[in-house]
Parts: structure tokens; sequence; C-alpha cells
């Protein structure tokens, strides 16, 4: 007598795949088959099952049950058989779908920083400008710096020679906004909202787009006047040449045909993961680097009369997006500052650094419920800061912080309560957050705007996963 070989491993895989099938069809079409199509799928799922889970098979045995379940599958298993591949796969992407959605609502969304309001703690949109001696980054250097840090490179050549202009828009702007597209505005796949910028060289014009989140104004100030305001360069109307618009002159040197005129990256902003479940179970705190919704922002405001004396209130954000700024303020919480009147004396007067610490607020010492704010390093290094430029008006922070600004709600000596749900002047029925940006100097915040609902606050900065650099890790 001729023993029978065992089933392979092969034998006993492809079997299970079947089995899985079966035991998948029969629940899904139990009430939609005869009772003798049910009984047939059953018994032979059953059999399977049980010469699977026996310590010895043989491959024969194996394969006669498998295509017992293989022909009764044919017969009732609908969509599960032989179409398995197309319907398991938009399952799925069904499951996958499913957990994406449920992970961002409830415990991590990811988020990307476009402005530099928070800086340096977080960047937005950084430039890397490239000077007339350095040499510009070829196509695979590019698409390294593309991949680490999401740098995207902006060139403008002049095609003609001559001095270079920068074309002024209706209203005095700089730029205009516009939707573009792909092949024509560059990468964007997809229709994107662009600053664009009209250059003159030699009478000829020359296009510019750049992110609408991205301050070209600023690059173009510093590069070519060394200044930090693009409204300090003078504006020319040559009548000579029949231009009736305002242009301004960025360059006293006259360019060449093919010569770059203007090189540099945008660096992607920080791309981090916002925690959305602490805070269903742990109150923000000051000190936090919060992310919220503005929509509801200006009806709260308002509602509550932050802002008293506005017969007709007009919107001070007008949009409904995420911001990212610290809490500075809890409910319950006064805030106030104090703008040192050593900064007034003529020793800051007549220096010539004067109208660079005040040109964007007055700086000075932020304080929560009468005494200096503290709890994190940007309250920290932004108060030490102001008291360095007490004792020298000279003085560059370290770190970055450029201090804080007295402006709006929170002018000198202004003091603000905030207001909490059981307040009795409150007519929301809400507590209320205060925040600003570690970088008040650029920074739109609860100064200009007011108050933050609760209900708006989405959850805290967690961790900066993208672009990979220092800054790469756990939000403080």
């Amino acid at each position: 007598m001729i023993s029978e070989k065992k089933a392979t491993r092969s034998q006993k895989k492809g079997a299970k795949e079947i089995l899985r099938l079966g035991l998948k069809a029969l629940p899904y079409r139990r009430d939609l088959l005869p009772q003798d199509e049910v009984e047939a799928l059953d018994s032979s799922t059953t059999k399977l099952q049980e010469s699977l889970s026996s310590k010895f098979v043989s491959g024969r045995d194996l394969e006669e049950k498998a295509m017992a379940v293989d022909e009764a599958l044919q017969k009732s298993g609908g969509l599960y058989y032989h179409k398995k591949g197309w319907v398991e796969n938009v399952e799925m992407l069904l499951v996958a779908a499913i957990v994406v959605i449920g992970i961002r609502s409830f415990f991590l969304q990811p988020f990307i920083i476009p402005t530099n309001s928070m800086y340096p703690s977080f960047y937005g949109m950084q430039p890397h400008v490239y000077e007339a001696d350095e040499e510009a980054p070829n196509f695979a250097q590019r698409a390294i710096d593309k991949l680490l840090l999401g740098a995207s490179h902006y060139k403008l050549e002049a095609q003609n020679s001559g001095n270079l202009y920068l074309l002024m828009q209706e209203g005095g702007r700089t730029h205009r906004q516009v939707t573009s597209t792909f092949p024509d505005g560059r990468f964007f796949l997809i229709p994107t909202v662009v600053n664009e910028y009209v250059f003159e060289i030699g009478g000829k014009e020359h296009l510019l787009q750049v992110p609408a989140e991205f301050d070209l104004n600023e690059l173009l100030a510093r590069k070519f006047a060394g200044v930090d305001d693009l409204r300090n360069l003078p504006l020319i109307i040559p009548q000579d040449q029949g231009y009736t618009g305002r242009r301004m002159k960025l360059s006293d040197r006259p360019l060449k045909k093919d010569e770059v005129a203007l090189a540099f990256d945008i660096l992607l902003g920080d791309a981090l993961f916002v925690d959305r479940f602490t805070y269903n179970f742990v109150k923000p705190k000051a000190g936090d680097p919060a992310v919220f919704r503005t929509g509801e922002i200006d009806s709260f405001n308002y509602e509550q009369g932050t802002f008293p004396g506005d017969p007709h209130p007009i919107p001070r954000i007008g949009e409904d997006k995420y911001y990212i700024k610290r809490l500075v303020g809890e409910p319950g919480d006064e805030l106030n500052f104090d703008v040192p009147s050593k900064f007034y004396s003529s020793e800051y007067t007549n220096n010539q650094n004067f109208g660079r610490l005040f040109i964007k607020g007055d700086p000075g010492i932020l304080s929560r419920n009468g005494k200096p704010i503290t709890g994190c390093e940007a309250f920290d290094e932004n108060r030490v800061f102001v008291e360095s430029l007490i004792q020298d008006p000279n003085a560059i922070s370290k770190h970055g912080f450029p201090g804080y600004r007295a402006e709006g709600l929170l002018s000198n000596g202004e003091k603000v309560k905030i207001p909490t749900r059981d307040s009795p002047d409150n007519k929301t029925g809400q507590n209320a957050y205060f925040a600003m940006g570690d970088n008040s100097t650029n920074s739109l915040d609860g100064r200009s705007w007011g108050f933050v609902p609760e209900k708006s606050i989405v959850g805290r900065a967690l961790l900066v996963y993208y672009p990979f650099t220092k800054r790469w890790g756990f939000s403080k």
C-alpha cells in the first residue's frame, strides 16, 4: 500500500485563500441564495476547514475539498468570486480612507505653516537668495533640495539689456493675485492662487509668480536696497518713455541680456502634526503652540463686544482658515503691556536703529496676571531681548526672537481681561483664549482680532515631521 503524500506548503496556502473567500461570501450571500446552494457552500467550506485544521492532510484530499469550495463559489459567490480583485481593492481603499479620516479627525492632523508669524519656533516659507558670485543649483541638486527641504527654485533672467524696474499695480500694490495653472504656472498642477510680480528690463515685461503666502517684497527690499521695507525704495515716473504708471527702480546697474537678475529658493514651511486628542481631556494652557480655526473668531468678538464703538463692524480676519499661534492667556487671565519709558528718550530717538525697532510696534514686556509672562522658551526669549534693548539700543537677538510688541488691544498700558463662560458680561457662553505669534513684529494675532473661542481650538502642535532640518522633532 502506497501512503499518500502530505500536502505541501503551497497547497495549504492556496486552500486557505479559497477557504477565506468561502467564509467571506457565505454571510454576505446567505439570504440571497437558494437553500441548496447555501448548504453546498456551507458544507464544502466546513469540510475544507476541518482538513486544514488536522495534523495530517494529504495533498490530494486537500485539493479535492478546495475544488469543492471553488465549484460552490462559482455558483453562489457573486461579486466575491472570481471578481475578488477589484472588489477587495475597493474595500481596502475604503477601509484605509476611514482609518485616515478617523486619525485626522480625532488624533493627528497634518498642517503646513505658510507664514513666519511663529518664527523662530516654527518656520514659514523661507527664502535662500543666490548672490552674483554664487552658482545656482543644477537639476540634481534642486531635486535633492526638493526632497529634503521642499525647496522650489525661482529665477528672473533678463531678456533685454537695461535697468531693472518693478511695475506697480492698481492701488499702489507691488503685485496682483492670479490663479495659476499648469504648464504656464511652473509646477502648479492644481489651479492655485499666486502672487504675480511684473518687472521691466529694457522696455520688456518679465513675469514672476510666487506662492501667495510668500513675502517677495521683503526679499526684494533686502536684496536690492539692504532695507526691510520695500516702501523705502524710490518711485520713478519716466515721462520720456511714455510710461504712465508707477514703477520702482531696483538697481542702478544696467543688466545685460541673459543675465540673471534674481535667483532664489523658497523653502517649504514646517509641516507638523497637530495633536487633536489631548484637548479632549486637558484644557489648553498658556504657552501651548495651538492650532485653531478662524471662521467664528470675528462673530465671537463682535458678540462679546471686544471692540466697543464699532457700529458697523468690519471683519478683522474675514476667512476660515487654520492659524497657529501661541496661547498667552487663559480664561479669566488679565494681560497687559509695559513699554519702558526709556525707549522714548533721546538716547533712542536719535539712534540709527530707532526706526528699525519701532516700525512694527513698540517693544515691551508682556505681563500675565501682574507678572512678566513665563512658562515656555518663547516667552523667556522675547522678554530677555526687550530687557537687553533697554540696556543697549543696538542689541541683537541671539536666538531670533524679536521681542513682544505693544499694538492694538495690547497697546502700551492697556489691560485685557479674557472672558470666561461665567463672566457676567460674557454674551457668548464660551471660554476664550488670547493668542499671539512668537514673531509679534510680523504676526496678525489677538492684538488685531481679539479672543479665540475655546471651541475653535483644534489642538496642540506636536511634531515637526518635514522638512528634515534641525527643527525636526517634537514642538516646544
